[in-house]
């Protein structure tokens, strides 16, 4: 499993009421309707989690996209 796909499926558990696209790459903050400022917060959690790393108090306030959040993985 790449990491979008891997993504794709956190972003299913985080926000399991919503549709998430097959390609995720250009989705941001907004695209899904509970993906706002809280929801955000919950899916760096869950990345967090998946991935075994952390992201600074910095990081988490201004990764608000798909790019963004492969960009940090990597």
């Amino acid at each position: 499993m790449n990491s979008k796909q891997k993504i794709r499926e956190i972003l299913k558990k985080v926000f399991p009421l919503s549709v998430i696209p097959e390609d995720i790459t250009s989705l941001k903050i907004g695209d899904i309707p509970d993906w706002d400022s809280l929801g955000n917060f919950h899916l760096l959690l869950a990345i967090e989690d998946a991935y075994k790393i952390r992201f600074s108090v910095d990081e988490m306030s201004q990764t608000q996209s798909i790019a963004q959040i492969i960009q940090k993985i990597k």
